[in-house]
Parts: structure tokens; sequence; C-alpha cells
């Protein structure tokens, strides 16, 4: 059985009253490239001095569909957006 990968992406926006916009622009990656599995985005609530406004979990197969989903053209207008609204961004991707 191969093992899959799980990126999870936090961001500090620069507002955090634009989460809810970014969730929006996030969740429109969903079945837009075949690279990405699956895709999960919250918002924070919570009130803790290290929280991040918002995450995304998104599910690939292996490095090689990562690969692909930077490179590919949607991704990349998306985050196009995403960098104009951050401050900071912490990812990790683990294998499962």
């Amino acid at each position: 059985l191969e093992t899959m990968i799980k990126r999870i992406s936090m961001w500090r926006l620069q507002d955090s009253a634009e989460a809810t916009n970014m969730k929006e622009l996030l969740l429109t990656m969903d079945g837009q490239d075949s690279s990405l599995q699956s895709i999960e985005v919250g918002i924070n609530t919570s009130s803790h001095k290290s929280a991040y406004d918002i995450v995304f979990i998104g599910t690939f197969l292996n490095k090689e569909a990562i690969m692909e989903f930077e490179n590919d053209s949607f991704h990349k207008s998306v985050g196009v957006v995403v960098g104009s609204l951050k401050q900071e961004r912490v990812v990790v991707e683990y294998e499962f």
C-alpha cells in the first residue's frame, strides 16, 4: 500500500477579517487539479496567542502529486491572492 501525504498550511493574515474570503478562495481548488485528493479549510476559533487565522489540509497520493499541484496554474493564481493577504505562513507535510 502506497504512502500518501498530507500538507497542512497555516496562515496569519494581515487582517483576520479576510479569513472567510480566504477560506472560500482556497476551497475553489477542490476538483480543479486531480493531484489534490481532498481539501479541508478551517478558520481559527482559538483565542490562544500562538493561534493562526486559517488552515488548509490537503491530501496527495505522493511527492510527485505535490509537485504537480505546486505547478498547477489554478493553484498559482490562488497563491497570488493568498500571498497578498498573508502576514505569515507555516507548512507541515507528512506521510501517512
